[in-house]
């Protein structure tokens, strides 16, 4: 029975320490990135708080439609610059994982200078 306690322990611990590891973004600050998004359309969303694109990702069909006008649409290709990024903030639809949210500054095209907020998976590092 205390072998079992200890090896609870030893686990748990080894839980702790690993998590801030798990928790830590894919994207960091002033690293340059090309925006595309993933299936068939290469444009990403752009929105104006971090808030918005979580609720967009967990929102019913109806829900994200009254939300589409405060995101800008960002043709595919755009490059941007990363702000900062909140690890494991957007939840997929359906439980199914969880994304970074990333803060960018759009470095080219007519959105020029403009920020705001894209999924991790949307934001790759640029070549």
């Amino acid at each position: 029975m205390r072998k079992m306690a200890c090896a609870a322990i030893a686990l748990a611990a080894t839980l702790l320490v690993a998590q801030p590891a798990l928790s830590t973004c894919q994207a960091h600050a002033d690293r340059h990135v090309v925006l595309y998004g993933a299936g068939d359309d290469p444009a990403v969303f752009l929105w104006d708080s971090r808030f918005r694109l979580r609720a967009y990702h967990i929102a019913t069909f109806d829900e994200a439609q009254a939300m589409l006008p405060r995101a800008l649409l960002v043709g595919g290709g755009t490059r941007a610059v990363i702000m900062r990024c909140l690890p494991r903030y957007v939840q997929a639809p359906y439980g199914l994982g969880v994304d970074d949210a990333v803060e960018v500054r759009i470095l080219s095209g007519p959105l020029r200078g403009r920020t705001g907020w894209v999924s991790g998976s949307d934001a790759r590092r640029a070549r």
